[in-house]
Parts: C-alpha cells; sequence; structure tokens
C-alpha cells in the first residue's frame, strides 16, 4: 500500500523489525513493462511516493525507491533486495500483476515472505468461497465489520533508519526532495500517448484532502445525487483506493465518525454500502475466481443467452478502435468514454451504461468484454482492480439475477441511453464531454 502510515503491512514490518533488531526498509520500485505502462499511471504513483518518501522519513523508517527507465534495468531487482533481508512483507492484493508477484517472489525468497490482506476494509480471507452477489456477503461483513473496522496501531521503529549509503543499495534511488516527477516520467520506456490527469494527483496527502472534501460538502446529499453525473456527489476516492494511498479502513472510520457527530447513521450509510459491501464484494470476486478479468467469469446462464442472442441483428459494427476513440454511434456512451480517456475515471452510473452499450455493436460478447478490459486497463486511474473488473463482468450477468428477455441482451439486464436520458439530466454531461474531446 502505497501510504506511510494506517498501513498494516508496515505496521506488521515495523513489529516484526523491532523484535529482530533491524531496520524496517520500505521498497517501492515502479517498471516500465507492466501492462498498459504510460505517463497517466507513473505520474500518479510517483507523486504517491513523494509522499511515502516524506511521511516514511518523519517516521524514522528507510524508504528506497527504484524506477528503472527499461524493461532490462528493471530485470532482477527484486530478487538482490530480497537476498539482503530477514523477512520480505508485501501486500495481499488478488489481481493484476501483484497476486502473480507475490507468488513469483515468495516462492525464490531465502527468507519468510509474508502477505497482509489489508485491501478491502474485512479481510478477503474470511470469506472463502466466492459469493453470489451483495445479498450473500453483506450479513456477513456486517457481523465483522466492527471487529475490523478499528484505528491501526502505528508502531514506532527501535532501530535508527539506514541512509541509502550505509543500505548500500543496488541501484540509484529517487530522491524525492529534488526529483522533477515529469522529467523522470519522460525518461521511462512507457507510452507517452496517455497523459497524466492533471485534476487527480496522486499521493497520501491528495487522497485525504478528498477524503475530508467529501465529508465537508457531499456526503451528506450522496444518497439521492451519487447517480446524476453533473453533480459531483462522489468522493471520487477510487484511484486512491486502488493504490492504497488512503486505507478503505480509514475512509469507513472517518465516514462513520462524521455521522456519529451529527447523529446521522443513515445518512452515511448508502455510502459505507458501497465502501464495504460493493467493494467487498468485487474483492471477494477477484481473490475467488481466478477468471475474474476474462469472459469466462460471468455466470453459465449469462454465457447462454448472450450466445442465443448473438445473431440478432445489430444496426451498426464498431471496433476496438472507434471504441478507444470514443466514435461509437451513441453521443451518451461517448461521453463516458472520453471521460475516461482524459480524466482517467468514468462516474459510477456512466460507466454501467458504458460497459453495456458495446453488446449492441459488437457480435461476440466475449470481444466486447475483452475490449472493456482493455479500455479500463489502458486508460483507468482506478482499472486493474477488483472494483472495476466487477463492474465490467456485473454488466455481463455477475452478481445478477435473469431479467426478462429482450433482443441482443437475452436476460442480461438491459440498459440504453434513451432509458439514462429519461433518468438523468445529461445536457450538462454531454456539454462537457465536447471539451474532453478537445483535449485529446
Amino acid at each position: 500500500m502505497r501510504r506511510p502510515s494506517d498501513n498494516a503491512a508496515l505496521a506488521y514490518a515495523l513489529e516484526r523489525a523491532n523484535e529482530l533488531g533491524l531496520p524496517c526498509v520500505v521498497y517501492e520500485s515502479l517498471r516500465p513493462d507492466y501492462p498498459f505502462a504510460s505517463d497517466r499511471f507513473h505520474t500518479f504513483v510517483l507523486e504517491g511516493a513523494r509522499d511515502m518518501a516524506t511521511g516514511l522519513e518523519a517516521r524514522g523508517v528507510t524508504h528506497a525507491f527504484f524506477l528503472p527507465k527499461t524493461r532490462d534495468e528493471a530485470r532482477g531487482m527484486v530478487a538482490k533486495m530480497m537476498a539482503r533481508a530477514a523477512m520480505v512483507v508485501s501486500d495481499d492484493y488478488p489481481t493484476f500483476i501483484i497476486a502473480a508477484h507475490n507468488a513469483h517472489s515468495a516462492a525464490r525468497a531465502a527468507c519468510a515472505y509474508i502477505v497482509v490482506d489489508d485491501c478491502a476494509g474485512v479481510p478477503m480471507a474470511l470469506f472463502p468461497k466466492e459469493e453470489y452477489g451483495a445479498r450473500t456477503i453483506r450479513p456477513k461483513i456486517h457481523k465483522v465489520k466492527d471487529a475490523w473496522l478499528l484505528p491501526l496501531h502505528e508502531p514506532k521503529p527501535k532501530i535508527d533508519p539506514l541512509t541509502p549509503k550505509r543500505l548500500a543499495l543496488p541501484f540509484d534511488g529517487v530522491d524525492f526532495e529534488k526529483a522533477d516527477v515529469a522529467k523522470l516520467v519522460a525518461a521511462c520506456e512507457i507510452d507517452h500517448t496517455v497523459q497524466a490527469v492533471a485534476e487527480l494527483p496522486g499521493g497520501a496527502v491528495a487522497a485525504n484532502k478528498r477524503l475530508d472534501a467529501f465529508l465537508a460538502h457531499k456526503l451528506t446529499g450522496y444518497a439521492v445525487d451519487r447517480n446524476e453525473p453533473t453533480r459531483d456527489a462522489t468522493s471520487h476516492l477510487s484511484p486512491y483506493l486502488h493504490f492504497g494511498m488512503v486505507s478503505a479502513r480509514r475512509v469507513a472510520l472517518a465516514a462513520r465518525a462524521w455521522a456519529d457527530e451529527r447523529n446521522a447513521a443513515d445518512v452515511a450509510e448508502p455510502f459505507l454500502e458501497q465502501l464495504l459491501v460493493r467493494r467487498g464484494l468485487a474483492y471477494n470476486f477477484a481473490a475467488r475466481n481466478p477468471r475474474h478479468t476474462t469472459y469466462d467469469a460471468i455466470p453459465a446462464w449469462a454465457k447462454a443467452t448472450l450466445d442465443e442472442h448473438r445473431r440478432d441483428p445489430r444496426e451498426v459494427t464498431v471496433t476496438l478502435a472507434q471504441l478507444t476513440d470514443a466514435r461509437s454511434p451513441d453521443e451518451v456512451w461517448n461521453a463516458a468514454q472520453l471521460e475516461l480517456r482524459t480524466r482517467g475515471v468514468v462516474h459510477n452510473y456512466m460507466r454501467m451504461l458504458w460497459g453495456k452499450l458495446p453488446l449492441t455493436w459488437m457480435k461476440e460478447p466475449r470481444d466486447v468484454f475483452d475490449a472493456l478490459v482493455h479500455l479500463n486497463d489502458r486508460f483507468a486511474l482506478d482499472g486493474r482492480d477488483p472494483n472495476t473488473y466487477a463492474s465490467i463482468a456485473w454488466c455481463f450477468g455477475i452478481h445478477d439475477r435473469p431479467w426478462p428477455e429482450r433482443a441482443i441482451f437475452g436476460k442480461i439486464r438491459c440498459m440504453t441511453s434513451r432509458s439514462a436520458r429519461s433518468k438523468l439530466d445529461l445536457v450538462g454531461y454531454l456539454a462537457e464531454a465536447r471539451s474532453w474531446r478537445d483535449d485529446l
């Protein structure tokens, strides 16, 4: 997790280091060869690392950040660092490259390799089977959440931190007091066409500012306004939660404290439902379904009904390139894609429509699923995440039920831009989308 405090993995590492009489070293790296590596993700992570360095220094913890510019430069560094360690502590994260990295590294480590389950607010390990939906996991989360949503004990290091020179690092670490993040990013062999999002700076400081602003100005109207894209009623915390720059625990505790001060638990509950139950369901899906990033994850009934309607006539066909460039035949879908490309996020309600409509333009539902995952992973600051993979899979029937049968969708829940226009005030959203296209 990329935060210098309220970090269970770091707290555990500090406790074990104190017991062993050794310094605790936080090692971070950002390789240039992860899938869809770009200016957008590199900038967000490096901005977060700057906060990490400052915060760890204040706590007396050594921080070492390795930024390889090329794939060749990146090879073998984790093994070199592990060879010097008495124990390695990492985060238990169930998707993207992290789970495979942990498994690969643990198999090769000469010391104990510990992963800490602290991503979802309530540990994933408490739910060993894949849950059918929110209604099955909700009572289980509510039963245990009070035991886990507690302030984290923050151990103090007993051993003085090592300087990079004394640590004898096998690389030149980034000095974030002097570093120019934009220049660091420009020097890396990554996709420079997917640009950083200036309005979403990375880091724990920015995450906590957004949390404070949400509680002060938006939580009161969240339940009513969250589905309206022009009312800006959501927390905008998803990128920060994804990268671990703020914990679900801290967000939940802060929302509870806000509600307790105002005797307004009912006001905070819709937000906590999304944060703990729906997000917890997504983490359960990623942790228990090894196919969660693929079309094969969706239920048998959903595959069957979509297959039955593969040959239903489509008025137009659309390619992945046209979807990428927001050149579909639907203005509302294009607006959501433009938001994703330029802002790195999609409004919660619009994301559902964004995931549904391409079924009406592509004959093969598997191709639609793959296209959505591609767009999500390439552009979304909160992508490559259990939440976004579950959101895509929901559009194909996961965590849902069969609905009355319709053309193309079969028994999958149908959503159309026409129905969205009837429910939502999209005039301002569509107008803003025109400016997003200008930014491409």
